[in-house]
């Protein structure tokens, strides 16, 4: 069924005798978890819900009134949850260190309460370091 990976779908799943339909692009087939990441949102859908997966026809893909771009405005990181959701949805984030610039657009990979690993492997502490995070506007 990889045949399936990277192709724009509807995809039926459901149990108990309700069935929804869902659009997007399958980004991951993985055998290992027994499931199918559908993109933009990548959410997680369980082999044995699916019923149906069907090709999008030609010209009917789905296009964005508004592609998501990132917002000018970014919002200084303090609490737990911002850093969980920075890596989550693999927001930009920029990184100073008083007046200097230490990565920019960056990405996270994990964090404790002390320290944050971006995604060029770098450990930095949250005490030293200011993370700015950017969010997108617009449709994926």
């Amino acid at each position: 069924m990889r045949q399936w990976k990277g192709r724009q779908v509807i995809l039926y799943h459901g149990n108990n005798g309700h069935t929804q339909k869902m659009r997007g692009t399958i980004e991951k087939w993985d055998d290992t978890h027994k499931c199918v990441i559908l993109g933009p949102k990548m959410l997680s859908i369980p082999f044995e819900n699916i019923t149906y997966i069907s090709m999008l026809p030609p010209g009917r893909e789905r296009r964005s009134r508004h592609p998501a771009k990132l917002n000018s405005i970014g919002y200084v990181m303090s609490v737990p949850l911002q850093f969980d959701n920075a890596i989550l949805f693999q927001s930009a984030v920029t990184v100073w260190k008083e007046d200097h610039l230490i990565a920019y657009n960056t990405k996270l990979t994990s964090h404790t309460d002390c320290d944050v690993v971006l995604d060029d492997g770098q450990t930095l502490s949250k005490e030293d370091h200011l993370f700015v995070v950017r969010s997108l506007h617009g449709e994926l």
